[in-house]
């Protein structure tokens, strides 16, 4: 990672990050060294090693989301020992509050297979309402966390926003398959364009945050495909006034409609 995105690596600084010993990551690198020949080359009056001409990566697929994810775990590491407090910056993770208690009783859900009692408000119950759910797994939406579980009030699976359960008690072993949720097993691609009112530099422009081209397919879990569009301003439909509010559209609305709120 260090050499690939850095061209710099250091003894000294993985001994920092990882918490251990100088001479641990000596041997590491000693290790990696005759496994990989002619891939790192010592500059002798730096002190440290730099990716040779012939370098690839053998642990790591060199996509930016990796590295970006290894930095965000590291931030603090790098703000304070690397890189320096101004120098990254990923502002708040999320917007929404998460009671560590409810989530805790959850994620014991999932992990023991549990029912669990909550108390749980929404828009047609703004007062709450006592529900028994079977959480089977948990969802970032990109704004919110969500949990994915079988409603008994319901009967059926949904998603239930960890921000608006105010009590969680583990109640009963669950027998729920979480395999009978269709939404959840199933995956689909969107596919997801620039609006066609667009002029083709515009197009253009819209398209290099996505890696260039015409258009552009993500696959996601049926049951998040709502979310992926409202996180990322997609529109469902083309648009042919003011196509620059919302610049994409999906294309494949018909084929997903189906999983979407509503839909």
């Amino acid at each position: 990672m260090f050499a690939y995105w850095e061209g710099v690596v250091n003894a000294s600084t993985l001994a920092k990050l990882f918490k251990v010993t100088i001479s641990n990551i000596t041997k590491s690198l000693t290790e990696y060294r005759e496994l990989y020949p002619d891939t790192l080359i010592y500059n002798k009056s730096l002190k440290r090693y730099e990716p040779a001409a012939s370098f690839s990566c053998h642990y790591i697929d060199g996509s930016w989301q990796e590295y970006a994810a290894f930095l965000r775990i590291n931030s603090q590491v790098y703000k304070s020992d690397y890189w320096g407090a101004l120098a990254i910056d990923f502002g708040p993770l999320y917007t929404g509050f998460v009671d560590p208690k409810v989530v805790r009783m959850i994620t014991q859900a999932i992990t023991k297979k549990y029912a669990v009692k909550i108390t749980y408000y929404s828009l047609s119950q703004p007062a709450g309402k006592e529900r028994i759910i079977h959480p089977i797994a948990l969802a970032d939406s990109g704004v919110r966390w969500h949990c994915r579980a079988f409603d008994e009030f319901r009967r059926e699976f949904r998603d239930f926003h960890l921000g608006r359960i105010t009590q969680a008690k583990l109640v009963s072993p669950s027998t729920i398959d979480a395999e009978k949720d269709t939404a959840w097993m199933t995956s689909v691609e969107l596919h997801i364009a620039p609006q066609p009112s667009l002029t083709c530099e515009q197009k253009n422009v819209i398209m290099m945050d996505k890696g260039r081209g015409e258009s552009f397919s993500v696959t996601v879990r049926a049951a998040m495909a709502e979310y992926y569009l409202l996180f990322h301003l997609i529109d469902k439909h083309v648009k042919d006034s003011n196509p620059l509010e919302r610049p994409l559209y999906l294309k494949n609305y018909d084929e997903i409609k189906p999983w979407l709120f509503g839909g």
